[in-house]
């Protein structure tokens, strides 16, 4: 399943469980079989409090042996995902941070667990809340993690999660209601489906970069969120693009 299949998919599950059985194969495709999404904090606008792994396939012994130890408190993993600006991977945080002992401790057993080349996704929803997706390999023979890769999954993982919130809330928000796009933002909107940057989305449709993020810009404050990803859900949600 490629990226542009997995956002028109997600954009039709009924249920949050189909979403995440489309996540695990979008995944798996990348090298990551091992998948835990966690509400980091409230979500208010889904009526969720914040709780780790709501839905996952890790495994079972490494979850209760995770929750046994509280290790939700020392993981830096959780930690970090909270104030990153962008996706990272787990060898990130042992090269470049200065983990405390029980901190590496932590990313050791999780690789005993059978947890390999790991990688964290951060999200921010509505209200200033904040998700994450954790992502890992069952083999230890994994190779280096792309920028190409890394990007693709958390385009992925983006989608999933606006998928989430809007089967999560259940019906259109009253504010979205009438919401209506010009030509131009529907252009861009789909090259942004497609994984398009906003440098490349300008050059396909002849606009300067300043231009392309006007739109953008416009188009978000339409919907009322400050991720061109949940942008994109949304229009296709309301039908307003067809990918």
């Amino acid at each position: 399943m490629d990226l542009i299949e997995f956002i028109e998919k997600t954009s039709k599950a009924d249920t949050v469980e189909q979403l995440f059985a489309l996540l695990e194969n979008v995944m798996s495709n990348y090298g990551f079989d091992r998948v835990l999404f966690s509400l980091m904090t409230d979500h208010p606008s889904i009526g969720k409090s914040a709780g780790h792994g709501i839905m996952r396939n890790y495994p079972g012994e490494w979850m209760a042996y995770y929750a046994d130890k509280k290790y939700e408190d020392v993981d830096p993993v959780r930690q970090y995902v909270v104030q990153a600006p962008a996706p990272f991977t787990w060898s990130f945080l042992e090269d470049k941070l200065q983990l405390m002992p029980d901190q590496q401790k932590v990313m050791d057993e999780a690789r005993e667990a059978g947890l390999y080349h790991g990688i964290a996704i951060p999200m921010r929803g509505p209200m200033g809340a904040i998700a994450g997706i954790g992502a890992a390999g069952s083999g230890a023979d994994g190779s280096d993690i792309s920028r190409d890769t890394l990007a693709l999954v958390n385009a992925a993982c983006q989608q999933f999660y606006a998928s989430f919130i809007g089967l999560e809330q259940q019906a259109v928000p009253p504010e979205q209601e009438g919401v209506s796009l010009t030509e131009r933002e529907k252009e861009v909107l789909k090259w942004c489906a497609q994984g398009k940057t906003t440098w490349e989305i300008g050059v396909i449709l002849g606009l300067s970069e300043a231009g392309v993020l006007f739109h953008l810009r416009n188009v978000m404050k339409k919907f009322n969120t400050s991720s061109r990803v949940y942008a994109v859900m949304q229009a296709v949600r309301f039908g307003l693009i067809q990918l």
